[in-house]
């Protein structure tokens, strides 16, 4: 006996809105390195994908205040920094990225130290190996290392590798060393070099 098999084909419709035309974005606003309560200010760096200006929020006024992009150190103690940018009607509004700001005090009945930052070559590419990072504090403390800019990523052996993607980038980069201090030492004051960072796409 033969049997027949129907087989019956449901075709899905899916709706699609036309939507309103905008493109979305992202911030970069990479981490920001310790600071010292007696150097009263630090200029702070965001970029958005849209190109659009970046407006910063300070999530403690008694620590922190902002105008613009300076931020202004209150008092001794710890803030979030949320970088942020509205969007306009090219652009949805950005997620919103935010960062610790750690300002150090200064202790009159510790001793002093200093940072010696070994010399960065003036540019790098991404094309380049990673590049060692090379400080030293006169207290013998180990030095900690941050960057400006998200495209540089530093590893736990203080190797700096800037990123592979799929765009290029010329820009520049600030590395800041520091020291915190511990019970006998206060903190040293951070030590910033600039490097000019150069990105080929699609590594």
């Amino acid at each position: 006996m033969k049997k027949t098999v129907i087989m019956i084909m449901i075709a899905a419709t899916v709706s699609c809105s036309a939507g309103d035309g905008k493109s979305r974005q992202t911030i970069d606003f990479a981490e920001i390195a310790p600071q010292n309560f007696m150097d009263s200010t630090l200029l702070l760096r965001a970029t958005a994908s849209s190109g659009l200006p970046v407006t910063f929020v300070s999530s403690d006024t008694r620590i922190a205040v902002i105008e613009g992009n300076a931020v202004e150190f209150v008092a001794v103690g710890r803030a979030l920094i949320t970088a942020k940018q509205p969007g306009n009607e090219s652009f949805y509004e950005a997620p919103g990225i935010t960062r610790e700001l750690n300002i150090r005090d200064w202790d009159p009945s510790k001793k002093t130290q200093t940072i010696s930052f070994d010399g960065l070559p003036p540019a790098w590419s991404n094309d380049s190996p990673p590049l060692p990072l090379v400080a030293v504090s006169t207290s013998g403390l180990p030095v900690a290392f941050t960057a400006s800019d998200i495209k540089a990523t530093i590893t736990r052996d203080n190797l700096l590798i800037l990123y592979h993607g799929p765009y290029t980038y010329d820009t520049y980069i600030d590395i800041t060393a520091s020291q915190g201090g511990n019970a006998e030492y206060n903190p040293a004051a951070n030590v910033v070099q600039t490097i000019h960072a150069i990105g080929e796409g699609s590594h």
